[in-house]
């Protein structure tokens, strides 16, 4: 007995098991082992047949959600880990030739299910089944032979019925919101671990068709992580997903860099066009107007909208930094959603770090990038089409009196290494105004190899002797998260560098902005202690040197324990992680990085899948972005996900969702390892 599982597209009728006894060569129901193949298309030809009591030929479309994996020499005994999950559907080719009772509606819960599985723009119509198929040891032979395996409808339920995002923390959230859904938690591993292993087979498919010149090969792949706006055929195939990248790839692109006039405007989830009609569910997507069908034609939306509706919950506490005197109040409110225009105002008649951009020329512009850090903070790299980006010269080197540009040096950390006098320090503070009593925070400790254990702002802010009234913050988000990442959750990596007595090596990937800002980093190399050595390796697209430079690459010793290089090319093409960059990598690092939106990542991934002794770590804007990118490392991945406690203090405009988001906001971590007592 097999069971698979039945998706129905009207939403009221519940999920149900359905037993298939698949019928041997005379006829007769016979056990799974005796037959091998998939026999569901042909069930559910018969079953479709006899509920609809007609003699047209029925054609099921098969969808492969999760791809099997044939057992190799390496793995002779096939076990679940190889067996893949498919959708079973009537084509819409049938669908029209059929009588009546064949839908075509779309089809939420199983949409919401391909998305966990990693398959974002797919879209199934019409109800829909669920099934297994894998390998299992053939009792008649030594080989393996392909079987339909045994699905309850509890491995799929969560998928199918909550949200995209397994993670275990949002299903519980989720559940408690919705009191109509009863049902006990349950994600098995392979379910939990299907985005990964849906990108690590796209990437084999890509370069099978790189290798082929092909590019058919792939083209039931799809990777993208836009809305698809089409109410595409359930069987039918998505895009290559080499193309459908690269068009993300270029969309974002062109969004980066175009005026501020055309894109500080929120922005229809559905057709990207103007538009300020939140959705009445989630609050987190735009959608035009009627008489446009926007929201009608965008249903896939509907399969995230109670998760965003979490996503967009969790404002209140992304928006929370009570340590601080209140300066950053008007960089969280509503306005700095869709538009840049209150931070620049901030900067530039608070802080007075910038000049207000209708009175810049272009000579004053170019002055006011290369003497301060805030210009290239604000206006980012976009592509080498911003206006701070043309004049980013990493080899000329800034105080941090000069970076900060602050006209209150109190706002300013001191140039020095932290000291256990400073931890003293900070810690009486604490006990003076009675904080780590009547608001129950945590005084500063050193963990085990000396790392002063930061986990909030506020930890950071009394260490510095900074008051709370300091925007340094805005800028120090870079080399904090960085120190975060190392002494939170790089225990592992640094006891073995010390134990071979060399460095911790670090690779920095997708480093744009922090060129015009190298000097900051200093302040990773102050917070670690003296007697820990780390050298550091920025990467970057080779263009971004100076044209007047020769070569692509540059060391600076930021601190006397802190070496850093930058070095032009792409990770993993054109150069070798473990060999073109003066060793392997203990840790690599990406900040905002957005895995999941651009093809560049695929080889940082890649290198990350196939040596697990690394450790990754990355952050991005917002939960959703997060919560996808976290998820191609695998199930524990996705559930390291969580909210940087070094975030930026301002929120970001993201123009066609509303969706909470701040620079480094988000925390995950790729090949997490855990140091033995």
């Amino acid at each position: 007995m097999v069971r698979i599982t039945k998706i129905p597209c009207d939403e009221s009728i519940p999920l149900t098991e359905e037993e298939m006894f698949p019928p041997s060569a005379g006829g007769e129901t016979t056990c799974m082992s005796e037959r091998g193949g998939d026999v569901i298309p042909n069930y559910l030809k018969t079953h479709m047949k006899e509920v609809a009591e007609e003699s047209t030929d029925i054609i099921i479309d098969t969808t492969p959600l999760i791809r099997m994996t044939h057992p190799t020499a390496n793995h002779a005994k096939p076990s679940e880990s190889f067996a893949g999950l498919y959708a079973y559907s009537i084509s819409t080719t049938s669908i029209s030739t059929t009588s009546q009772s064949v839908s075509c509606s779309p089809n939420i819960r199983a949409t919401r299910l391909a998305m966990a599985c990693g398959r974002h723009s797919h879209r199934f119509v019409g109800d829909v089944w669920i099934g297994r198929l894998g390998y299992l040891p053939n009792q008649t032979n030594d080989g393996n032979a392909l079987m339909n395996l045994d699905l309850p409808l509890t491995d799929i339920r969560v998928g199918c019925e909550l949200s995209p995002d397994l993670r275990s923390k949002n299903v519980v959230d989720m559940m408690q919101q919705n009191t109509k859904v009863s049902f006990d938690i349950h994600v098995p591993d392979w379910m939990g671990n299907a985005s990964q292993k849906k990108y690590h087979d796209g990437a084999s498919l890509a370069a099978l068709a790189g290798a082929m010149t092909r590019a058919d090969v792939c083209s039931d792949e799809d990777d993208s992580d836009q809305e698809d706006s089409s109410s595409s055929s359930s069987g039918s195939s998505d895009s290559s997903p080499l193309d459908k990248r690269d068009k993300a790839e270029s969309e974002t692109a062109n969004l980066k860099s175009s005026k501020p006039s055309l894109t500080e405007i929120t922005l229809c989830l559905h057709c990207r066009g103007p538009a300020t009609v939140l959705c009445e569910g989630c609050g987190g997507a735009y959608f035009c107007e009627e008489p446009r069908k926007c929201k009608l034609n965008g249903w896939s939306h509907q399969c995230l909208c109670s998760t965003w509706k979490i996503y967009v919950q969790h404002r209140s506490l992304l928006s929370s930094f009570p340590f601080l005197s209140g300066w950053q109040l008007p960089l969280l409110q509503e306005d700095c959603f869709s538009s840049e225009t209150t931070y620049q105002h901030f900067l530039a008649n608070v802080l007075g770090v910038m000049k207000p951009l209708q009175s810049l020329s272009t000579t004053e512009e170019n002055k006011d990038t290369q003497q301060n850090w805030w210009a290239t903070e604000l206006h980012g790299w976009s592509g080498g089409a911003s206006r701070s980006s043309k004049d980013v010269n990493p080899f000329h080197r800034v105080s941090y009196e000069d970076g900060f540009a602050l006209k209150d040096k109190a706002w300013i950390p001191a140039e020095r290494h932290v000291t256990k006098n400073d931890i003293e320090q900070a810690n009486a503070t604490y006990r003076e105004d009675g904080s780590a009593i009547s608001n129950d925070v945590q005084l500063i400790h050193t963990d085990e190899h000396g790392f002063p254990i930061l986990t909030s702002w506020e930890h950071y802010y009394r260490l510095r002797s900074l008051p709370p009234s300091s925007p340094a913050g805005l800028l120090a988000t870079f080399p904090l998260t960085v120190y975060y990442a190392i002494q939170h959750h790089g225990a592992v990596p640094l006891t073995v560098a010390q134990m071979l007595e060399r460095p911790l090596r670090i690779h920095v990937v997708g480093i744009e902005k922090e060129l015009n800002f190298v000097d900051l980093f200093k302040e990773l190399g102050f917070l670690v202690p003296k007697n820990v050595a780390i050298d550091m390796t920025w990467v970057v697209r080779e263009d971004m040197f100076p044209e007047n430079r020769d070569g692509r690459h540059l060391t600076l010793q930021l601190t006397s324990n802190l070496r850093l290089s930058i070095i032009g090319g792409t990770y993993g093409e054109s150069l070798n992680p473990d060999f073109d960059m003066g060793g392997p990598p203990d840790m690599v690092i990406g900040m905002n990085a957005g895995l999941f939106a651009y093809e560049s990542w695929r080889h940082v991934i890649s290198y990350l899948h196939h040596n697990q002794n690394v450790v990754g770590v990355f952050t991005d804007y917002n939960e959703h972005s997060g919560m996808n990118c976290a998820s191609l490392g695998g199930w524990k991945s996705a559930n390291s996900l969580e909210m940087n406690p070094f975030r930026q203090m301002r929120a970001m405009p993201v123009y066609c969702m509303n969706l909470p988001q701040f620079s480094n906001g988000f925390v995950y971590i790729f090949n997490e390892q855990e140091l033995n007592e």
